[in-house]
C-alpha cells in the first residue's frame, strides 16, 4: 500500500524515529511549529529549503494523527504525545533560582532556562495535530490553490 504522505518518513536512525520530512533531520512537529509562528508557507518554503509538497503533508500527517497509526518509536520531542509517552517530568530534584532578573531551573546534572512554570509547559508539548488542523484550513488557498465554492 503507497502511503497518503510519501515525504513523511519513521526512521529509527534519524531523530530517534520521530515522524520527518524524507532527507530532513526536520520533524514533522517542528514543521507545524514554524507554520504557526511565521504565518505564511512562502516564508517557511523559503527560510527552511522546503517544498510546498513537504509543508502540506506534515500539516496533513500530523492533522489527521497519522503519527499513531504509524507508531513510530517517539512522537515529535515538542508534542504532547510524546510527553505521554514518556510521562511527567520528575521535578523533586529540581530548584527554581532566582538571580535579579534571571530565572533558571538547576537539579542535578540538569539546567534550564527560565521558570519552573515554563519549564512544565514545554516539557507537557503542544496539540500540534490541533494547530496543524487550523492552519490547513488557514492556508487552504495558499497551500493547494483552491478555495471552497460554498
Amino acid at each position: 500500500m503507497t502511503s497518503p504522505f510519501p515525504e513523511i518518513v519513521c526512521t529509527e536512525d534519524t531523530l530517534w524515529g520521530s515522524p520527518r520530512v524524507d532527507g530532513r533531520r526536520l520533524a514533522v512537529g517542528d514543521v507545524v511549529s514554524f507554520v504557526e509562528n511565521y504565518g505564511t508557507v512562502e516564508e517557511v518554503s523559503s527560510d527552511y529549503a522546503l517544498t510546498r509538497s513537504q509543508i502540506s503533508q506534515a500539516l496533513q500527517y500530523c492533522s489527521t494523527l497519522q503519527c499513531q497509526i504509524d507508531k513510530p518509536k517517539v512522537f515529535c520531542h515538542n508534542c504532547s504525545l510524546r510527553r505521554q509517552q514518556k510521562g511527567p517530568l520528575e521535578t523533586s530534584g529540581l530548584e527554581e533560582i532566582r538571580h535579579g532578573d534571571f530565572v533558571y531551573v538547576k537539579g542535578k546534572d540538569f539546567l534550564s532556562f527560565g521558570p519552573m512554570e515554563e519549564l512544565l509547559s514545554d516539557w507537557n508539548g503542544q496539540d500540534w495535530w490541533k494547530i496543524a488542523a487550523e492552519r490547513l484550513i488557514d492556508m487552504r488557498i495558499e497551500l493547494f490553490g483552491t478555495q471552497d465554492q460554498n
